[in-house]
């Protein structure tokens, strides 16, 4: 009896030094393969920046370069064991994140669109990640910033010159513009530091100023024309009201001759009867 007793908890002791041995060995299996998961996309997450301290993005950032160590990631996550390990993937993921608004960024200061709604999209998300890079990755933003400023300039610009046009591709410039709103839209433009875009948009205000000469021409023309038609008009009535004048005054003038004429006749008439009264009491009796 004493021997099965004894025999029965050896064989417990064994079994459940067994059972130990065999779950350390699986846990320590487990952790290490968590460990390694972890380490891999961790790795992976140096690959989408520049330098270690994971401030500037890597050359050839991608959409899909961020999405596959997104992905790795998750993976990481579904074996993890340990809480140590839980915070090194919440801060890969936070770098994950910060890689994808560099992106965003860096794509929006490359863009050399002259649309306006564009423009205003690329400006406000590129800005709005700026901001949420602010505090994590400020040798990012500051390297950024004045491109993310430039990029604003150019919405402000582009604003202005189509103000000029009545379409959004620039091809037909409004009626009746002026050489200042011209010229306003030439001052935005010299405010952008990017000759690329200003090459673009140079041709484009020149059509808009050539529009808006071609307007001042015509309108100088028809005012010339108004002014001139105008004389022609004040003349027409000065010669048609001096008409009258001339004719009153030809009249009087020949009325003026035929006074004259009665007068001398009637004098001339005395003179012959005091002539004719002469001569016969001349005479010798």
């Amino acid at each position: 009896m004493k021997r099965r007793t004894l025999f029965s908890i050896i064989v417990v002791t064994l079994t459940a030094g067994c059972f130990t041995l065999f779950y350390g060995m699986h846990s320590m299996w487990t952790d290490t393969q968590s460990a390694q998961a972890v380490q891999a996309a961790t790795e992976e997450v140096d690959t989408l920046f520049k330098d270690k301290a994971h401030q500037l993005p890597a050359d050839q950032l991608s959409q899909e370069k961020i999405e596959a160590v997104a992905t790795k990631l998750h993976a990481a996550r579904q074996k993890l064991t340990e809480p140590e390990y839980a915070a090194k993937l919440a801060s890969a993921q936070a770098d994950v994140d910060a890689a994808k608004h560099m992106l965003t960024v860096k794509k929006a200061v490359a863009q050399t669109t002259t649309n306006l709604s564009d423009l205003k999209t690329l400006t406000s998300d590129s800005q709005q990640a700026l901001s949420e890079l602010a505090t994590q990755k400020p040798e990012f933003v500051q390297a950024y910033q004045k491109r993310v400023a430039q990029l604003s300039d150019q919405e402000a610009a582009v604003a202005k010159i189509a103000s000029l046009f009545d379409d959004p591709d620039f091809k037909e410039p409004k009626a009746g513009l002026s050489t200042a709103q011209v010229q306003t839209a030439l001052a935005a433009l010299e405010h952008v530091n990017n000759q690329q875009f200003a090459d673009q948009m140079l041709p484009i205000i020149a059509t808009a100023q050539q529009a808006a000469t071609d307007d001042q021409t015509t309108s100088e023309a028809s005012s010339s024309e108004s002014s001139t038609s105008g004389e022609s008009s004040s003349a027409s009535r000065a010669s048609t009201s001096s008409t009258p004048s001339a004719s009153t005054s030809s009249q009087e003038s020949a009325s003026s001759s035929a006074s004259n004429s009665e007068s001398e006749q009637s004098q001339s008439v005395p003179s012959n009867s005091a002539a004719s009264s002469a001569s016969p009491s001349g005479q010798l009796p």
